[in-house]
């Protein structure tokens, strides 16, 4: 028999049986942190952070011909092939975060600090990394990073402040509009080895040397430290190939092998293969001072 009314039923939770959210045992440390991020305030927009993004967004859109979206740089510079140091570097750089230039021009008794201590120009990261005429880390380092991207490739792409922080989105191209793989990962990995090597450079003058002119660092050790990070970069791209230690996190074989053959010291006597073999080297020696016995 069908009922004329319907019975009133009690569907309210009591409280302490009302529970929101997602599960512990189904969520990740990303999907948490991502979502205590959003009911997070957003915080105000920075403005240097704003002028560093727009500056890179640029120069990727000039070398690719497309502009990359905010989003996109971010997650290039996180891109597990680029160091957990160079990581830092990329993040704080596009954030201005370094105490240098303007940080301390409101700090009294102290704005001697913003100027660059070889030129007492006004020091900023891109000063630091390009625009310095004084500086022979950036003068000797980009030289060495053109000379090498040359002995396979034809021409060395103009380095900007923007470029630098996008690097890892800048794709290299043949007359075919094709992407070169081993050419697209080299320029990065020679940018962000060079950048990161002048800014380690500078702090050492800076604060290991307390701006002691007589411990800077000559040409010939700028340049053979130069060729020790590229060659350090060489060595655990090799290491990296290892599957079996790796798994799946392994890097390709044949993607390191494109990224480094035609550079390499004594190339010729060296297997097609060479990701195992010792002693494996780029084609750029380090510089030894004049002198007898050297």
């Amino acid at each position: 028999m069908v009922k004329d009314t319907y019975d009133a039923l009690e569907t309210k939770i009591d409280a302490p049986f009302e529970i929101s959210g997602m599960k512990l045992h189904i969520g990740t440390q990303r999907t948490f942190y991502k979502n205590i991020r959003d009911l997070q305030i957003k915080s105000k927009q920075r403005r240097l952070t704003n002028m560093n993004m727009a500056r890179t967004l640029y120069a990727i859109g000039e070398a690719n011909g497309a502009t990359p979206t905010s989003e996109q740089v971010w997650l290039s510079i996180r891109h597990r092939d680029i160091p957990k140091s160079i990581r830092g570097f990329l993040w704080k750089s596009l954030h201005s975060a370094y105490k240098i230039g303007e940080f301390w021009d409101k700090i009294p008794h102290y704005e001697n600090r913003g100027k660059c201590g070889l030129c007492s120009l006004p020091e900023s990261m891109d000063h630091i990394l390009l625009e310095c005429d004084a500086s022979p880390a950036s003068r000797v380092i980009w030289k060495a990073a053109k000379d090498l991207w040359l002995k396979r490739e034809n021409s060395w792409p103009d380095i900007c402040f923007g470029s630098i922080l996008g690097c890892n989105l800048i794709t290299v191209r043949d007359s075919d509009g094709k992407e070169k793989v081993g050419a697209t990962r080299l320029l990065k990995i020679l940018i962000l080895e060079s950048a990161h090597l002048i800014w380690k450079l500078r702090c050492e003058r800076t604060i290991k040397f307390g701006g002691d002119r007589e411990k800077y660092h000559s040409e010939n050790e700028i340049y053979n430290k130069w060729i020790h990070a590229i060659n350090m970069r060489l060595k655990f791209d090799r290491l990296l190939t290892d599957s079996m230690r790796y798994g799946k996190k392994a890097s390709k074989i044949d993607t390191v092998l494109k990224t480094w053959s035609g550079l390499l010291k004594n190339e010729d006597e060296l297997p097609d293969n060479w990701i195992r073999q010792a002693g494996v080297l780029v084609g750029m020696t380090p510089r030894h001072p004049p002198g007898r016995l050297r």
